[in-house]
């Protein structure tokens, strides 16, 4: 079983931003699971406020945990 696997929906930050501009977003949203490449899952992933799209590997990528409401 392919470990690092994500469902759609689901907001992730890159673990490795090396070599990446800064201008690259800090958060995504998961659009898509696409075929295993080399036997690891990759998705495409996108950012609505910078509209960056791009495809990641699963071990690329970990879950970001929502905020929890405080009143």
């Amino acid at each position: 079983m392919a470990k690092d696997v994500f469902s759609k929906g689901q907001r992730v930050a890159l673990r490795s931003r090396v070599a990446l501009s800064p201008k690259v977003p800090d958060d995504f949203e998961v659009l898509l699971r696409l075929p295993d490449n080399h036997g690891q899952p990759q998705y495409r992933i996108r950012n609505e406020e910078h509209g960056h799209e791009r495809v990641e590997q699963g071990s690329n990528l970990e879950l970001v945990k929502a905020a929890s409401a405080t009143t």
